[in-house]
């Protein structure tokens, strides 16, 4: 692993680490209901945003440093991921439309698909290794 690949690690883990626990804080805080003036509802639901989107633009860095196999590779397990994403999320939709089962949260669809890339890049990684 070298160093950008630690930076990279480093930016991600932390960034998705902060986003869970902000998340975490954020339901408790928001769900009391004790949170008066809704602009600092919404400034609070906001927050976990930040090391999300720090998190985020690691990947993008991380791709964008690599070369060809690995766009290859990523542009497979991302299509992979939507489209899992997409048919998981779209079944679930009608099921719950339908009130067969209870409503999900739509706050966990990204850290969902984040988990599925990760799994699918393995996979497609093993095709070309």
């Amino acid at each position: 692993m070298n160093n950008w690949q630690r930076k990279y690690l480093f930016r991600f883990i932390s960034g998705m680490a902060g986003y869970a626990i902000l998340l975490s804080l954020i339901f408790i805080l928001v769900d009391n209901r004790e949170i008066e003036p809704s602009w600092l509802v919404i400034l609070l639901a906001f927050l976990p945003l930040a090391p999300f989107l720090n998190a985020m633009s690691a990947v993008i860095h991380n791709v964008r440093s690599q070369d060809e196999l690995h766009h290859r590779i990523n542009l497979e397990a991302v299509l992979i991921t939507t489209l899992i994403t997409g048919g998981l999320t779209l079944s679930y939709g009608l099921l719950e439309t339908a009130e067969l089962v209870p409503h999900m949260p739509t706050v966990i669809i990204a850290p969902f698909m984040i988990f599925v890339w990760g799994i699918a890049n393995i996979f497609v990684s093993r095709r070309y290794g």
